[in-house]
């Protein structure tokens, strides 16, 4: 859905990214047709490096789900796998919060990343023992028959930072060109979700004006020109207007500094 342009009103700041808001934004009613999805879009790889950055939830262990020699071409079987997988998940778990992403290997197979907020084992039979049971579950459940994808079908690792699986899921999504599902695959679905409190949340609202936000990005080098509103998102902002409030006052200031 297309927007027209209106007044700044304020800005939400989240925990990398600062979000500008609008007032009179009337949405385009030029009616649109949906089609089916045909390719993984700039908007929706937008969206999908805008929650992976600004979550709250820190991603602790990776969990890489593929398919055996012979797979099927129907997007909706995936879904279902990927949907059963993920309730034994929250199973296992008692609990647990998510992003997962798709992508298609080089011989057209589907291929799941799974990002999870559950600690990884720390001990070497804790860790050879989830291994095994996210390998014969989602061997299970993809109902593959092939002993040879029961030992290589998944991977689970531990992330090497908190902030690491989010940075990787970025990377993953800005690299992305509109990468086209293979020929014969179809009902391909969405390329991405999340389970519920994944979405981020602003940190912060500050009321300002679009001449503020231009006076506090002065001098960045991705700063919008004149001729051109400011970005409704501004990437890796956040520190940039934390340096502009003062640490003495209340945190949730209610404008712009000067």
């Amino acid at each position: 859905m297309q927007y027209h342009y209106g007044p700044v009103d304020r800005i939400d700041l989240y925990r990398s990214d600062v979000v500008v808001r609008r007032t009179g934004q009337a949405p385009d009613t030029k009616e649109k047709t949906r089609n089916d999805i045909t390719w993984f879009s700039k908007a929706s790889r937008r969206r999908l490096a805008f929650v992976a950055a600004n979550t709250m939830v820190d991603f602790t262990t990776m969990v890489t789900l593929t398919y055996p020699g012979e797979y099927s071409t129907d997007g909706d079987k995936c879904r279902r796998d990927r949907r059963a997988f993920l309730d034994w998940m929250r199973r296992e778990t008692g609990g647990c919060e998510y992003l997962w992403f798709l992508e298609f290997q080089k011989r057209g197979a589907p291929h799941l990343h799974i990002l999870t907020d559950q600690l990884y084992p720390r001990t070497r039979p804790e860790e050879k023992g989830l291994r095994w049971r996210v390998a014969s579950t989602w061997y299970r459940i993809v109902g593959s028959g092939d002993r040879r994808h029961l030992a290589a079908g998944t991977r689970t690792e531990r992330l090497r930072s908190a902030r690491g699986g989010a940075f990787y899921a970025v990377k993953y999504a800005m690299k992305m060109q509109q990468k086209a599902v293979p020929k014969d695959y179809r009902n391909v679905g969405r390329f991405w979700g999340h389970s519920r409190n994944v979405k981020p949340q602003p940190q912060q609202t500050l009321q300002c004006t679009e001449d503020d936000i231009r006076g506090v990005l002065e001098g960045w080098e991705y700063g919008p020109t004149e001729e051109r509103p400011v970005y409704k998102v501004l990437y890796n902002t956040r520190e940039i207007f934390d340096a502009f409030l003062d640490p003495d006052l209340d945190q949730t200031p209610q404008a712009c500094p000067d």
